[in-house]
Order: C-alpha cells, then sequence, then structure tokens
C-alpha cells in the first residue's frame, strides 16, 4: 500500500494517525457537536409541546368563547319567559304588545353591542353583494333596482356580511 503524509498525519490503511492537538481539537469540536445537536433536539421538543399547546388552548378557547355571549343573552330569554307567562294571563293586549316591543329592544342593543347591524333595504338601491332579489314589480313612478320592500332582514358582523336582506325591487315599466 502506498503511504501519504500530509504534513504531521498519516494514513495507513484504515488508520490515521494525527498530533494530540489535532486529537484534543477533534474531541472539542465532536463534544460542540453533539451539545448543538442536544439543544436541537430539545427546541424541537419544546417548540413541537408549545404548538399542541396552542392548539388545545385555541380548541378551548372556540369551545368556551360563546359564555360571554350566553351570559349576556340569558337576560333576553328570561324576558321571553316572562312574556309568555304573561300571554298566557293577559287580558291587556296593549301590556303584551309593549312587553314584545320592549324585548325586542333588548334583542336590537344585544346583537348591536357584538358587532351586528341590520342592513339597509326599503328606499335603497339595490346592491347584490348585500340584497338577495327575490321579487321584482312593474312601477312607473321609480327607477330600475330601487328596493321597494324588505321581505327578511339581512346582517352584518363588524362590517362583514352574514346574510343578505332578501328584497322586493322597482323595475321600470
Amino acid at each position: 500500500m502506498a503511504e501519504k503524509e500530509t504534513k504531521n498525519n498519516k494514513t495507513n490503511g484504515d488508520k490515521v494517525t494525527i498530533s494530540k492537538e489535532e486529537y484534543d481539537h477533534l474531541l472539542v469540536k465532536s463534544k460542540e457537536a453533539d451539545d448543538l445537536q442536544d439543544k436541537f433536539l430539545r427546541a424541537h421538543a419544546e417548540f413541537e409541546n408549545a404548538k399542541k399547546r396552542l392548539e388545545k388552548d385555541k380548541i378551548d378557547y372556540l369551545r368556551f368563547a360563546n359564555d360571554s355571549f350566553l351570559l349576556e343573552f340569558l337576560p333576553i330569554l328570561d324576558s321571553l319567559e316572562i312574556a309568555e307567562k304573561h300571554i298566557k294571563e293577559a287580558k291587556d293586549f296593549k301590556a303584551v304588545q309593549e312587553g314584545v316591543d320592549m324585548i325586542q329592544l333588548q334583542i336590537q342593543k344585544f346583537l348591536k353591542d357584538i358587532g351586528v347591524e341590520r342592513v339597509k333595504t326599503v328606499g335603497e338601491k339595490f346592491d347584490p353583494h348585500m340584497h338577495e332579489a327575490v321579487e321584482t314589480e312593474e312601477v312607473k313612478d321609480r327607477d330600475d333596482g330601487l328596493i321597494l320592500q324588505e321581505l327578511k332582514p339581512g346582517y352584518r358582523v363588524n362590517g362583514r356580511l352574514l346574510r343578505p336582506a332578501s328584497v322586493k325591487i322597482s323595475k321600470k315599466k
């Protein structure tokens, strides 16, 4: 076999001879590599655990996010139950109507507080992004595409359309 000499290192088959200084340097580098590998594995495990924890937190948040919503809605439900009792015993229809009107206002305030607003309709120009035309009516005195009647209200939540309003629109004769 041919022997190669490079500086102070000698190679003979599968054996390599190096100086004590180079050997010590390689031991230090090997230890550093092992430490970095260990740090990487720990950081990776920590990252995976954080991902799992965040996913669990997200699921818990979604599961319990409605609690405050429901707590605000319960007084409205209570008012409806009271109104139902009074309707069964009612002799004064006007008082029942006033009670139902108060509940309607309670619901509207609740919806407004959580960012829900009703889509404007009657008298507005038809907007296919906000309205759904389900009927048309031929009219002489109005322009095409004006909303004549709201058949079902539409709602937006924080500016995003939740449900379009179903409307009757004008069509010029």
